[in-house]
């Protein structure tokens, strides 16, 4: 057995003895709760049937992985092939024992079957997600990370999620320079106490809102860590999966100064942002249309939010946190900054669009900045007078990872691949994928592949199998990871109406591969046309047929050619650290 080398033979001593001990008392909770387990898992069963249980990976002893049991708290039938931020309202999801057990904490009673297997034990650091690394690094070091874990610990009984990552690990070391009988039964009768008091816990709802709103600068009982007091940030968006995918680099860094506060639908993601250090306000937000009801809602959610948090600076992605989290900003005079990731379909239907930009304007009128990821979203406002061109920063998109997206060794098999991805819907130019998919297969046969990556609109489901059926696309649905698809791609085409900036023009560059797309605002950006790729007329059936031929006749060297000028111009121009830096430096403008 292995323990952290500041450790006592006084302390070695008790270590053993503890193990055997936290075991032992492991298996007597097991049979203890035994009946409780049963009426639980009736209930849970009863509620929606399926599995009653759910793992979860953390990290153990010496950095080892183990998984964590918990009760399940969602249904068995949340689709599996969309992800959870494109449900329409995620919370009908979780089931009505799943509210009652995530509120009471008692999908946590599973976690003595852990103790009673030896992973980890009553009193500890709280095991971390296994992708919390930050946390991890800083465990280091103090020497926590080679100790067992725990169900409860010193960080948890001061402060638990308040607490910023090295004041946590902070304490979780301060629990292994302290180690022995008298911290743990510290640990044990103080987790009573917290528990009652529910101190510590941001999560959802009003609680969450409290708790954020909290004073940061106090003195903790029992520990010697004083609190910095820092200011707050407070992101609105509408997407879990998004704000991850496209801001987490932005939001990594703002957590080095300020504390980053989240208010979004909780979906995926949301364990990888409070692993970071942000806390989470669950804010549900209907993102189809315009419903007087829920909307009006939604304004009177961010108007309680902002008076009980009281942001140094809000940030605001996606139209309606845009527009009514802009509007109760402005009324409360706090400042904040709008990100335009395009106009979509509201600026394409006359009515609409012009109540939307009535809207826009009387939201952003008190705006310190406005982001737009291209010149013709940017060109639009200024002509519709939304707001003055001194208000506006206009940003390379959200930038790509070129750490994320490497790029990858141009390879051809016996079949050119043009690959899809995105959302199989009409203004993704489908209509003229498909057309030129018929018309190329039909010219070049088994020598041209065409691989469609993402999830189809209903309209599109019945084409979409019949095509497949037929051989002329190969659908892989939904994919969490893309990369592999951009890999074995030659060419990624996007035909799309309208866009912010396409993030999969930018991935699919930076991983070495041609393009062919259309010859618009958020998606000429990223093609260097004729060098890296094919510009094409928008809604030109013709025109996109005629640059996949032009493709199909290039030579190996002239299509990696193209791979290899489209990588340079993602690191000339694109890479997500100039593009982050540039955000920052704008918002602290503000801040200061």
């Amino acid at each position: 057995m292995t323990y952290p080398r500041s450790f006592t033979k006084k302390q070695i001593k008790y270590l053993h003895i503890k193990y055997k001990v936290d075991v032992i008392l492991g298996v007597c909770a097991a049979i203890v709760l035994l009946p409780i387990f049963a009426v639980l898992a009736l209930l849970i069963f009863l509620d929606d049937p399926g599995p009653v249980i759910f793992k979860q990976k953390r990290v153990g002893n010496h950095k080892s992985h183990f998984h964590i049991y918990k009760f399940r708290t969602m249904k068995t039938n949340t689709p599996k092939d969309v992800p959870t931020h494109l449900l329409e309202n995620p919370d009908q999801y979780i089931t009505r024992m799943g509210h009652f057990l995530r509120k009471t904490s008692l999908d946590e009673l599973p976690q003595v079957f852990n103790i009673a297997r030896g992973q980890i034990c009553v009193c500890g650091p709280r095991p971390a997600l296994w992708n919390q690394y930050d946390l991890i690094e800083e465990r280091d070091k103090y020497g926590a990370n080679d100790i067992k874990p725990g169900l409860t610990g010193w960080a948890q009984i001061n402060g638990r999620d308040e607490l910023e990552i090295d004041v946590k690990a902070r304490l979780d070391g301060e629990y292994v320079e302290k180690f022995g009988l008298l911290m743990d039964m510290r640990c044990f009768f103080g987790t009573f106490a917290s528990v009652l008091k529910s101190e510590g816990v941001v999560e959802g709802g009003t609680g969450a809102m409290e708790a954020v709103a909290a004073k940061e600068e106090e003195q903790r009982p029992g520990t010697k860590v004083t609190r910095r007091k820092k200011k707050k940030v407070l992101i609105m968006t509408n997407h879990s999966f998004m704000l991850w995918q496209f801001r987490r680099e932005l939001i990594k860094e703002l957590l080095k100064d300020y504390t980053v506060i989240l208010s979004m639908p909780c979906g995926e993601h949301v364990d990888d942002f409070r692993a970071m250090g942000c806390k989470i306000i669950d804010t549900d937000i209907n993102r189809r249309g315009i419903n007087p009801v829920t909307d009006l809602k939604l304004m009177r959610t961010y108007f309680y939010l902002l008076k009980k948090i009281g942001p140094s600076m809000v940030i605001t992605y996606s139209i309606k946190p845009n527009i009514y989290g802009g509007f109760a900003c402005r009324m409360l005079k706090i400042p904040y900054c709008v990100n335009v990731q395009g106009l979509g379909t509201a600026f394409q239907k006359p009515v609409l669009a012009s109540l939307v930009t009535w809207m826009y304007r009387e939201a952003l009128k008190k705006a310190c900045t406005v982001f737009f990821e291209n010149d013709g979203n940017a060109a639009v406002f200024q002509q519709k007078k939304i707001i003055p061109k001194r208000k506006q920063t206009v940003l390379h998109g959200a930038g790509i990872n070129l750490d994320y997206y490497p790029y990858a060794p141009y390879k051809e098999e016996d079949s050119v691949h043009f690959l899809f991805v995105g959302r199989i819907m009409k203004e993704k130019g489908m209509d003229e994928l498909f057309y030129a998919a018929k018309k190329m297969k039909a010219t070049y046969g088994e020598a041209v592949t065409f691989d469609v990556v993402g999830f189809f609109e209903d309209e599109y489901k019945e084409q979409v199998q019949k095509l497949q059926r037929q051989g002329i696309i190969e659908f892989h649905g939904f994919q969490e990871e893309v990369w592999p698809f951009y890999q074995k791609a030659n060419c990624v085409v996007l035909p799309s109406y309208h866009e912010g900036m396409s993030n999969v023009l930018l991935e699919a560059a930076a991983t070495g591969r041609g393009l062919i797309t259309s010859d618009i605002p958020g998606c000429r950006e990223a093609v260097l046309d004729g060098t890296s790729g094919y510009l094409c007329p928008v809604m030109d059936q013709e025109a996109l047929l005629a640059a996949m031929k032009r493709f199909m006749e290039l030579s190996v060297k002239e299509r990696e050619a193209f791979g290899l000028a489209g990588r340079k111009h993602m690191e000339d121009v694109f890479d997500k650290k100039k593009v982050v830096q540039e955000t920052l430096k704008k918002i602290q403008e503000h801040l200061s």
